[in-house]
């Protein structure tokens, strides 16, 4: 899974918005000091680092999350393979409304003078609603999406307490080459013909 910047515009960070939210949801819910061990200097402290761990996986880039759901559409799929069978050609594929959901779970140790006190479960769910989607597909790859409307709704957890959500307009890069190209699937170079026989000498 890419990892980006997190003020690319495709991020996911960018989409949910600023880091603080995510400091006040840690300190309302007592999600840090819950750990134990930690007086409450210590608990502002890693609320701030906590916070920050978190953004940090933020940076997942929301087009790879919905074109990796992609990958389970047959008729892209199919598209695939049908242009890796014919070198240079190019398929356009009309998909009906469809949903790819993309869900993680990593994890952030909190350590105090080295000494671990504990470990913080982070879940990020992200659900995009898909309408009008025309894709390009050449050579085995997804190069292109020509139309289609997103809307995507983004949940993050700690210890199962939200800390940010969003739903809104996800704007895919349609009328535009895809920024770097999805392989759908590796075509099989074609094997070079063989040499013409040597003519007797």
């Amino acid at each position: 899974m890419t990892m980006v910047a997190t003020d690319d515009p495709y991020s996911l960070a960018t989409f949910l918005g600023s880091l603080e939210p995510l400091v006040d949801a840690l300190r309302r819910h007592d999600a840090v000091t819950a750990l134990g061990g930690l007086d409450r200097a210590l608990s502002r402290a890693a609320e701030q680092e906590v916070a920050s761990v978190v953004h940090g996986f933020l940076g997942l880039d929301m087009i790879d999350l919905v074109a990796g759901g992609w990958r389970t559409q047959a008729r892209l799929m199919e598209a695939a393979r049908s242009t890796c069978a014919a070198p240079g050609s190019e398929e356009v594929v009309a998909l009906v409304d469809h949903r790819v959901t993309s869900v993680h779970h990593p994890s952030v140790k909190v350590l105090v003078d080295g000494v671990s006190v504990g470990t913080l479960v982070v879940d990020i769910e992200v659900v995009f609603e898909i309408d009008g989607l025309v894709a390009v597909v050449r050579g085995g790859t997804l190069v292109a999406v020509r139309a289609g409307y997103c809307t995507a709704t983004a949940t993050v957890a700690v210890e199962q307490i939200t800390v940010a959500s969003r739903r809104g307009q996800f704007d895919l890069p349609g009328g535009v080459q895809w920024r770097r190209g999805m392989v759908l699937r590796h075509c099989t170079p074609t094997p070079p013909p063989p040499p013409p026989p040597t003519p007797p000498g």
